[in-house]
């Protein structure tokens, strides 16, 4: 019985993907500083993925920056009926990612181009805490060229294009069966924003995002002590984001202290299910098709962010911030795949500019709420029906992020 429960109930210790499953909170050193509270005031490069209206007015400039994702997960289960007694805790693994933005300005136009990662991140577990390796890794990189265009003075509007690039590797142990697969594939979306100045003190920031899908494709293998080991010739899975609408504001209540606050709407409702298509050649059965469904059943959810600049004198500035990010995923589907718990994050950061070059940088903490997923969840009658997709037990997980970008302008 124990082996059922654990097939069923561990479907793959794996992915930890930033900001409740599927996205990087706070691309650019800045932004992360603010705690990502940077829609109405979107000042610089990095405007191209937070709002592209806000491109108009920046000098021209480069901007480069790297981002480091440390997580820290583990999970606990005790269920005796069933002789379950887990205790894991993930690696303490860097999720190192490159991000570019390039910002050419034209007076009433702007241009710009970005390279960056949107979402990145993985988990690796001991072998020992579940009998078999369980490790995981997913990165997207967002290529997005973006124009913005002065309306009238003080209000611009802006638009960029997304070219998805996203990878996907997974090791998976399901007693006693072991798995590996690796994917790649393209998404493709836009973002548009709208940004309004009141004067020298005040602003607002619209910015949409269209929903995207990455269609994965690759191939992998599955070892099976009885089968031997069976190589994966396709697997495809389709892997989608949700629309996103953010609504931000920025006010000087000083000449040299900016307040900012954003609040942030994610579709995640969208996200019902994710489905996995493996096609192989079975040593005595052919030819098959196997689908792999992971129950998602996700619900809308808003993220409130707030953020500060000090400006200490004409070429530093001190960054500080919070956002309040609640868990979209229900306890009957929650698991360590696609893990979703209520979070609060605590920033700060500090930016050096002479008005030509910059050195920007950010961090962050993410404290994850504990999640007791019942044991009620199990059918002592059919194991199988209880689970789905649902991890009984207590699921913890902290973020450490940091940003740190070097910025030029022409």
């Amino acid at each position: 019985m124990k082996r059922v429960v654990f097939c069923v109930a561990i479907l793959a210790i794996s992915a930890s993907i930033f900001a409740n499953g599927l996205s990087l909170n706070s691309p650019g050193p800045k932004a992360l500083g603010m705690g990502g509270a940077f829609i109405g005031l979107a000042d610089d490069p990095t405007a191209i993925y937070w709002n592209p209206a806000g491109l108009v007015g920046q000098p021209s400039g480069i901007l480069l920056a790297v981002t480091d994702i440390i997580p820290f997960s583990s999970y606990k289960w005790e269920y005796p009926a069933f002789g379950i007694d887990y205790d894991a805790e993930a690696k303490v693994n860097h999720y190192v990612g490159p991000n570019l933005f390039f910002n050419y300005n034209l007076d009433n136009w702007s241009l710009g181009f970005a390279a960056y990662v949107p979402a990145g991140i993985g988990a690796e577990w001991d072998e020992d805490d579940f009998d078999g390796k369980m490790r995981s890794k997913i990165g997207v990189i967002d290529f997005s060229p973006a124009i913005a265009y002065t309306l009238v003075e003080g209000f611009y509007i802006g638009a960029a294009a997304n070219i998805y690039y996203g990878m996907f590797e997974m090791d998976k142990f399901e007693n006693p069966v072991n798995t590996s697969q690796e994917l790649d594939g393209m998404g493709y979306g836009a973002a548009f924003g709208l940004k309004f100045l009141g004067g020298d003190r005040f602003s607002l920031g619209l910015s949409y995002k269209t929903p995207f899908t990455i269609a994965f494709e690759g191939d992998g293998e599955m070892i099976d002590p009885q089968a031997g080991t069976i190589k994966w010739d396709k697997v495809e899975a389709d892997l989608e984001w949700p629309m996103w609408l953010g609504f931000g504001s920025a006010y000087k209540i000083k000449d040299n202290w900016t307040l900012t606050f954003d609040a942030q709407y994610y579709n995640w409702g969208a996200l019902e299910e994710i489905v996995e298509e493996i096609e192989f050649v079975h040593p005595l059965a052919g030819e098959m098709t196997m689908k792999d469904t992971l129950e998602m059943e996700w619900r809308d959810k808003v993220q409130f962010r707030f953020g500060t600049e000090y400006e200490i004198n004409d070429y530093f500035s001190i960054l500080g911030g919070y956002y309040f990010d609640p868990a979209p995923a229900p306890d009957k589907t929650n698991n360590i795949l696609f893990p979703s718990s209520t979070n609060h994050a605590i920033t700060t950061g500090f930016i050096y500019d002479n008005d030509q070059f910059n050195v920007k940088f950010g961090i962050e903490y993410l404290f994850g709420n504990e999640r007791d997923i019942s044991d009620d969840l199990v059918n002592p009658l059919n194991p199988l029906e209880g689970f789905k997709n649902a991890m009984p037990g207590k699921h913890k997980m902290d973020i450490f992020a940091f940003s740190l970008g070097v910025g030029y302008n022409f």
